[in-house]
């Protein structure tokens, strides 16, 4: 009866809000005024929601609903008071109710609903206040942080967040969350050191909170701050759990794929999921599958960056692969993430060797990619060894069979030293090192066979497009990062492809007229070939690896 009590007053509150936004928008209140209104004023709904929930899935049901509501209104604009100004169009206030959804399904499953109230008001208050006073006295924007972000929006939101998570630790200390309802024990554990440890508590969150909300772009800060609040007091201060790896792994891929989105390197669905991918990994490998996978992620455009100190000139300008996609990201990450969670389900060590194997075999394959391309020797057929059209993958050359072999390698070996280092029980001496190298560089030639046997291959009207690729590339150094090469029929048929300069591999947008398909398969894109690699390199890791 309480849960429905809690619904009721829930309801009456949002849609208080919602009406007075609506009414003060139709009296001429701007759209950014009202929008803003409705960010700060919605999270005095936690208030009634620690008062009368008692159960996670109640606490969650409302905000979960207006996940749907706030998507389709953002996507038809139709409510004046969610719509942004300045020609803004990110769906922020769809990440607002995705995070008050999981943050009420984290906090009232543990019984700690002022836990959540610590992200809810950093995001609602904090965040919200910044943006009005930011955009009255922000004069001087914050260095480095983009975006609009001025000095004076990032003050308010230190010292409002502050201020609300002060205000939360203090009263959770004089608070009894044990029972059904929140009762209030006024002077109880609030000795002056625990007094002190909540205000630096708080100053260590606001202080989060406002790197967070300058780091994020897009409307991000609405995920970003609430959960990495939220998730860092709980890692930090609350007592370890079974939630705590999930939690954990979240934070620090959170961490990486901010900075990947501030370099270019993922688009905000590939943040998204790259965080997922992370977190999944930090649960079922630890701290091993984690690092590797960071290293798969971050390397390759390392290794890519120097080739271009070294080599300058015209290999630089050549196309670049763009930010990675949500797809690209899944298709590098299914086939290892199939073999971590056979490792957490059964405890059988070779899971865990295969699945570095299937991440070793990702970095090689996108080692030759990104140093490939920057080969003084045109590429040839991995199977005719014919010359072939720079830009094309499932062509190979010295430099790019080099950086398979490096890349495997280097996978390899910090594979075996996290392994030890943190206690995992694998197998020791050379077999298990050699069988990672092995797996990265059978994938990346598995993954280069496959792209000129199957991957759909275009030619562009009028001969455009010549060496253009297309989404970041595969292959034993096929030139210049593009995707893995096609080919029906090997043989002839791969001569007149490697001597007609108007090929591409990137799939012609729906409407564009011109482009023939001149073999492979329109279906086996390179994001299909990259999960086809790893799923056979996973398959043959097994067959060879178990009994």
């Amino acid at each position: 009866m309480q849960d429905v009590v809690g619904m009721g007053l829930s309801l009456v509150y949002v849609l208080a809000v919602l009406a007075a936004s609506s009414l003060l928008a139709r009296h001429g209140m701007g759209e950014e005024g009202t929008r803003k209104l409705v960010h700060v004023a919605l999270g005095g709904w936690w208030v009634v929601a620690a008062l009368f929930f008692t159960s996670p899935w109640w606490a969650a049901a409302l905000p979960a609903a207006f996940i749907v509501v706030n998507a389709l209104a953002w996507r038809k604009q139709k409510l004046a008071f969610m719509a942004r100004g300045e020609g803004e169009d990110t769906p922020g206030t769809v990440y607002y109710a995705v995070s008050l959804t999981l943050i009420a399904l984290f906090s009232f499953g543990l019984g700690a609903p002022y836990v959540g109230a610590l992200g809810v008001f950093c995001m609602a208050f904090g965040d919200g206040l910044a943006a009005v006073l930011g955009r009255r006295f922000g004069r001087r924007p914050l260095p480095g942080a983009g975006g609009g972000k001025s000095l004076a929006g990032s003050a308010a939101m230190l010292g409002v967040s502050f201020v609300s998570c002060a205000g939360v630790l203090l009263a959770a200390a004089a608070v009894d969350w044990e029972g059904a309802v929140p009762t209030f024990a006024p002077g109880a554990g609030l000795a002056p050191g625990v007094a002190a440890a909540s205000v630096l508590a708080a100053l260590g969150l606001a202080v989060a909170a406002t790197v967070l909300e300058a780091a994020s772009p897009e409307g991000l800060d609405n995920l970003s701050v609430p959960l990495g609040v939220t998730g860092l007091y709980a890692v930090l201060f609350l007592p370890a759990g079974p939630f705590t790896p999930a939690v954990a792994g979240v934070l620090l891929s959170g961490a990486v794929a901010l900075a990947a989105l501030r370099l270019g390197l993922l688009t905000v669905p590939g943040a998204l999921g790259a965080v997922g991918v992370g977190a999944l990994a930090f649960v079922f490998g630890g701290w091993p599958l984690w690092l590797l996978l960071m290293w798969f992620f971050g390397s390759s455009n390392v290794a890519s960056r120097l080739m271009r100190r070294w080599r300058g000139g015209a290999q630089a300008a050549r196309k670049r692969s763009g930010p990675r996609k949500l797809r690209q990201v899944l298709a590098n990450s299914v086939p290892f993430l199939a073999c971590a969670l056979a490792y957490a389900a059964t405890g059988e060590a070779w899971f865990l060797i295969v699945a570095a194997g299937a991440l070793a075999a990702s970095t090689a394959d996108t080692w030759a990619s990104e140093v490939g391309m920057y080969s003084r020797k045109p590429p040839v057929n991995i199977v005719t060894r014919e010359p072939m059209q720079r830009g094309l993958s499932g062509g190979v050359s010295p430099l790019g069979l080099a950086a398979t072999t490096v890349g495997a390698v280097s996978s390899a070996f910090l594979a075996m030293l996290l392994f030890h280092a943190f206690g995992f029980a694998v197998p020791t001496g050379p077999t298990a090192f050699l069988f990672v190298i092995a797996c990265g560089i059978v994938g990346s030639v598995v993954d280069s066979f496959l792209g000129v046997l199957l991957q759909a291959k275009y030619r562009a009207p009028g001969g455009s497009g010549a060496g253009a690729g297309g989404e970041a590339g595969n292959g034993c150094g096929a030139g210049a990062g593009a995707d893995v090469g096609t080919l029906a029929g090997v043989g002839a048929g791969t001569a007149a492809l490697a001597a007609d300069g108007a090929l591409v591999e990137a799939a012609p947008s729906r409407g564009a007229a011109g482009y023939t398909l001149v073999s492979g398969y329109a279906w086996v894109t390179n994001d299909a070939v990259n999960l086809l690699s790893g799923i056979a390199v996973v398959a043959l890791g097994l067959l060879v690896a178990l009994p």
